[in-house]
């Protein structure tokens, strides 16, 4: 963002803040105002809280209406959490005086921020190019930038920049040093003895070979997603990161899990939601049905005359779609405005339909069917598999399912990842805590509600409520216990989970809370205090009874070491510490991206998964597995988020054989702890995930997964670590490929035994 003060006002006050607006601008100080910045299609929270957290100076325009607006109380609550520097003025004072005190803090703290404004400038040019070579910083200008981290957070555009810049120095390194071994190796290839070339050549030759042979295979999967599977099903000998490459991707695509067939073309579904029945009005005007459950009858039924219509599920208040056929974009309405504007990856060939919880989209276009995510405006899926152009499209009334229509052909695709054990599409969950038994769990709300779930059938036993609401959440290991951080102002309290009171921790002057967390035996609470030290606090008194000190810029997320007997600290510019009880911290690892942690995952061993803004750009999400006496091997490893960097949640299953991490635009990866690949890529969980929390379960079995979104949805997904291997994931593709056989959409065989590849 190109604005350097951000103006939070109340539109009561907007005469006097236009003069101050417009003496400021007169003295080259560039500001944010809500009514010139923010375009329609963004939510108002999202571009506030970017801008808060992109401005130099956040200017207060102190009035009585300023201090009611709940608006303006967000607006503050962002400042506060991204450490801002603030100025208060008040409204009513002389414009001229207002604007040259503003104008002096703005410059004294611009000069804290360097080159603040040349990043974002260059991130934004190059995201709107399409994210090409062109624009990338040079090494001495990235370094640079890299040492923004230690001053203010980043955005996701920001780090991806960053990154990306990082990558072109590297390979342009690697160029440098590949032409130096080339010439090298002609100087020395007549002095090699003959057998070790011929080796070396022979070796170079295999992986050449094998390169070749996966990106073939990739672009097979893409074009035919059937002959895909039918290739991943023959594979599986080995747990070659090539063959996990192709099985990830063969598994990935959406295909139909059911389908049946019209005597004729059909021309539209009958009814504007599936309930019971499936009906479809052929072009000769006559009405087909199955039941929808019955995936077993393969043909549809002629309708009796004059059936009563089916279900239908539009609200009158919800959003609206805008297409037209041919064209490559489609506009959400809301409230009878322009919410989203949304680019497909090929032109639209039907009507566009808005699923019953209204959370998504489904528009057929001519590369398949495209499931759009509303509160992101983007493209989160295709559905493909039909073997003629999907027309139209209609969605199951549980919202679970997407029936599309192909000429005589009705075919479903599945968008269950997991079970929605609650679903609550106007709310947004904050946290996941655990109960006092392994059958329940917390989940947290922004509205400041505490809901206590049954973990198998997800009704809500218990409610607490807070007042203030909720920013973040902790509870400890028994599950009687808390403490939760207000969203509105930095404050800190302890909630009795039987008896809903909430007590106050006394935190000193200029601490304002992240992330709290809960030692093992929950007799101490762990406060990191943003851009300052972490506090421990008696859980039994709440009186801060010492301190951990840390390095700048200070802790953004704790976790208890699996042993019980320290502590794992992360920071803005990611560096990973240990904390012993009595010690100073210890620094571990320095995360090769340096991005803002925001959660750390742990396991026995231990093993430590420190996960956030940034760690979704490949090869910038590291983890650690325990080596020789006491040390840590750290691993980089290559995720696949669509359209997200920031990850907010991560979670170990409880033997620490698989773990799973979760991205803000709602995709959840699980991955095997040993070379974490293959891996599972979840793309159907409704909301950006927030919290991840594994729940073990009964002897013998791994347990499951839950997630909370801030679209109101807590998901259980069963741990299955011994699914995610290459043997596994072939016998899933060959099995995959049966069921396509029997619905008739495809008339290829999983190959009989798997296909052993040539590996170095």
């Amino acid at each position: 963002m190109l604005h350097s003060v951000f103006i939070s006002y109340s539109r009561r006050d907007s005469s006097w803040v236009d003069a101050l607006v417009a003496d400021l601008t007169r003295q080259g100080v560039r500001c944010w105002i809500d009514r010139e910045g923010i375009p329609f299609s963004v939510p108002w929270r999202e571009e506030v809280e970017d801008a808060v957290q992109a401005c130099d100076l956040f200017l207060v325009c102190d009035s009585e209406h300023w201090r009611t607006s709940s608006a303006c109380a967000t607006e503050a609550a962002y400042a506060v959490t991204y450490g801002k520097v603030r100025l208060d003025v008040p409204v009513g004072r002389d414009v001229g005086a207002a604007a040259e005190e503003t104008a002096r803090a703005w410059r004294q703290a611009a000069r804290r921020h360097g080159t603040a404004t040349e990043l974002a400038v260059r991130a934004r040019d190059w995201d709107a190019d399409g994210r090409t070579h062109k624009g990338l910083a040079h090494w001495r200008l990235r370094r640079k930038f890299d040492a923004l981290r230690r001053q203010r957070d980043l955005s996701a555009v920001e780090s991806a920049y960053i990154a990306a810049s990082r990558r072109r120095t590297r390979r342009q390194s690697a160029v440098s040093g590949a032409l130096t071994l080339l010439l090298l190796t002609a100087y020395l290839s007549g002095r090699v003895a003959p057998g070790v070339e011929k080796e070396v050549n022979r070796r170079l030759a295999v992986q050449a070979d094998r390169f070749t042979d996966t990106r073939t295979a990739l672009a097979l999967i893409q074009q035919d997603p059937y002959r895909g599977l039918q290739l991943a099903a023959g594979l599986g000998s080995d747990e070659s990161v090539a063959d996990a490459e192709i099985l990830e991707a063969a598994l990935g695509a959406d295909l139909p899990d059911d389908a049946f067939t019209l005597p004729v073309a059909g021309r539209r579904f009958a009814d504007p939601a599936v309930g019971a029945l499936v009906r479809v009005t052929a072009g000769d005007g006559t009405t087909w049905q199955r039941a929808a459950a019955d995936r077993t009858r393969r043909e549809a039924a002629r309708a009796p005359a004059g059936a009563a219509p089916g279900v239908t599920h539009r609200a009158a208040d919800a959003p609206a779609v805008r297409w037209q056929a041919g064209s490559a974009r489609i506009q959400v309405f809301g409230g009878g405005e322009p919410l989203r504007t949304v680019v497909l990856p090929a032109a639209a060939r039907g009507a566009a339909r808005i699923s019953p919880d209204q959370r998504w989209v489904a528009v057929p276009t001519d590369a398949g069917v495209a499931l759009v995510s509303v509160s992101r405006g983007t493209v989160r899926d295709v559905l493909t598999g039909a073997h003629t152009p999907v027309t139209d499209v209609v969605w199951a009334a549980k919202g679970d399912r997407v029936w599309g229509l192909a000429g005589t052909a009705v075919l479903s695709w599945n968008l269950a990842d997991g079970q929605v054990l609650l679903d609550r599409p106007g709310e947004w969950f904050t946290d996941l805590l655990p109960a006092g038994d392994p059958a329940h769990l917390w989940v947290t709300g922004r509205d400041g509600q505490l809901r206590l779930l049954d973990a198998d059938s997800g009704e809500v036993v218990r409610t607490v409520k807070v007042q203030g609401g909720i920013g973040l959440a902790a509870g400890d290991p028994a599950g009687r216990h808390a403490a939760v951080t207000w969203s509105l102002e930095p404050s800190l309290h302890v909630v009795d989970l039987a008896t809903g009171t909430a007590a106050p921790v006394a935190l000193p002057s200029g601490c304002h809370p992240g992330r709290p967390g809960y030692a093992h035996d929950g007799r101490h609470l762990y406060v990191p205090c943003l851009q300052s030290d972490v506090l421990v606090v008696d859980a039994g008194t709440l009186r801060v009874t010492g301190r951990i000190g840390v390095p700048a810029p200070g802790v953004t997320a704790l976790a208890p070491a699996p042993s019980g007997d320290g502590l794992f600290l992360a920071t803005l510019n990611g560096e990973i510490y240990s904390a012993a009880p009595g010690s100073a911290p210890v620094l571990l690892h320095r995360v090769g991206c340096a991005p803002d942690i925001e959660a750390i995952a742990t396991a026995p061993g231990p093993r430590i998964l420190p996960v956030g803004t940034g760690t979704g750009v490949s090869g910038c999400t590291q983890l650690a597995r325990p080596q020789g006496h006491g040390g840590y091997h750290w691993d980089s490893l290559m995720d696949a988020p669509p359209d997200s960097v920031l990850a907010l949640g991560a979670a170990y299953d409880p033997t620490g054989e698989a773990f799973a991490i979760g991205y803000s635009d709602g995709t959840l990866v699980l991955h095997p702890s040993g070379n974490a690949m293959p891996r599972q890529v979840l793309t159907h969980v409704p909301g950006g995930i927030r919290s991840l929390l594994t729940l073990p379960g009964p002897p013998g079995t791994p347990g499951s997964l839950y997630a909370a979104t801030r679209e109101g949805a807590v998901v259980r997904v069963p741990w299955c670590p011994s699914c995610l291997s290459n043997k596994a994931m072939a016998k899933a593709a060959g099995l995959r490929l049966l069921r396509d056989r029997e619905l008739g959409l495809t008339t290829l065989r999983p190959p009989a035994t798997p296909t052993p590849r040539t590996s170095t």
